[in-house]
């Protein structure tokens, strides 16, 4: 049999077409992700403009990627570490005007205490940051939940979970700027949020931290709040108290402990607060204040051997915050989004008072005298505790409630 001295040549023939399928395809693969890697690139250096801080550090949904990045880049004064109670209630453009100071907003969306820890330990190499405003709420979670939540990349920040410097950090960031998947939906929520704003909308309709709750429509506040809390106010009869599960041991709260250690080694001073979660919600008014007991006895034995200052603030008791709607019906909320997390309005006023500086313009009075101590400085904070936990259950002690709800329904 004679060999066909042509067979090679219409082997070549049969395949040029796949290989230049696959050129063809290699060349418009390499020309979308430099579409894409543009866009993306052009994003962030839009991201990185002070006049956008508010709707970059605002925005839910990819935090955990862009923010240790931007922190890094920014070099803030403060950084606020914690869940989304943290992430809606601190304006870092608005809460930087109040102290005089540049504030970096580092919560995210359903922040575990690992993460927030995390996240802490990447920015102890800024050596402009002096303090930190930790929410505690956060380090109280389920011990069973998610150690970490999707979108969370150990290796973009730049400490591992050694506490080594991470390496080739800077390539995985890059790479995760101007590839990673989670930037397409960050920037197309970001530009338009963006241009929602430009075109003159209420920041409502851009930002949701900023939406305000109807707390007329909520079926715990009338009655049961107001006869809880001022029991027979308007004289109708006291509605019982649902009862919740006691909890009799607290946790130590191991992934705070190792923060707070990382904070106080580099002379950071730490602002810990309680979130001021409305009193509709029963669950989150204990008349027994077991978790901020428990963390005052923490707190002490932290600052005993810290190189910096630490501040503990509870702000979850009634208080005029707290007791929004409750006495007056309240068809838009100044303090609440309709989640129930407290708005920026509210985080200018815990950093007022965590701070020591004024509060703004037009704070009631009431609320100037009766809104959060540093506990830690106060000489009977157990007491303190105490008698504001007593609240939830009217009991307002020698102070007596008519007054105080007096002055509330006024306000």
């Amino acid at each position: 049999m004679v060999e066909d001295p042509y067979q090679y040549h219409r082997e070549i023939d049969r395949r040029a077409p796949a290989r230049r399928f696959l050129r063809i395809f290699a060349i418009f693969v390499v020309f979308i992700a430099l579409i894409v890697a543009t866009v993306n690139l052009v994003a962030y250096r839009y991201m990185l403009s002070e006049n956008n801080q508010a709707i970059v550090q605002l925005l839910s949904g990819w935090g955990r990627i862009y923010k240790p990045i931007l922190f890094d880049e920014l070099r803030p004064n403060v950084a606020v570490f914690g869940a989304s109670w943290a992430r809606d209630a601190f304006d870092p453009i608005e809460t930087s005007d109040l102290l005089g100071l540049r504030v970096f907003n580092h919560g995210v969306s359903g922040g575990t205490p690992y993460e927030t820890r995390r996240f802490a330990d990447s920015s102890l190499d800024n050596p402009e940051l002096e303090a930190a405003v930790i929410n505690l709420d956060t380090f109280y979670q389920d011990e069973l939940g998610a150690r970490f939540r999707y979108g969370f990349d150990e290796s973009i920040l730049d400490l591992n979970s050694d506490h080594e410097p991470n390496p080739f950090v800077g390539l995985r960031r890059a790479y995760s700027l101007a590839l990673g998947g989670w930037a397409v939906g960050a920037n197309i929520k970001f530009i338009s949020a963006i241009i929602t704003r430009d075109r003159g909308a209420a920041r409502p309709d851009y930002l949701e931290s900023y939406q305000r709750a109807n707390l007329t429509q909520s079926r715990y506040l009338i009655p049961e709040t107001r006869q809880r809390i001022f029991p027979g106010f308007d004289g109708a009869s006291v509605v019982p108290r649902q009862q919740f599960p006691a909890r009799f041991l607290v946790p130590e709260p191991v992934e705070l402990d190792v923060l707070i250690e990382g904070f106080c080694a580099n002379g950071i001073d730490v602002y810990a607060y309680f979130t001021p979660h409305h009193s509709r919600k029963p669950e989150e008014c204990d008349p027994q204040a077991r978790e901020e007991l428990a963390t005052l006895k923490f707190l002490r034995r932290k600052q005993a051997t810290c190189g910096a200052k630490i501040g503990y603030f509870d702000f979850s008791y009634p208080n005029v915050v707290t007791l929004e709607g409750v006495l007056t019906p309240v068809k838009s909320s100044k303090y609440y989004r309709p989640d129930g997390h407290p708005r920026p309005s509210v985080g200018l006023l815990m950093a007022a008072s965590m701070f020591g500086n004024e509060f703004p313009p037009d704070t009631p009075t009431l609320l100037e005298q009766d809104f959060g101590v540093d506990l830690l400085a106060h000489p009977d904070a157990e007491g303190w505790l105490l008698e504001r936990a007593a609240r939830c259950e009217g009991d307002w002690g020698d102070s007596g409630y008519s007054g105080y709800a007096a002055a509330l329904a006024e306000q």
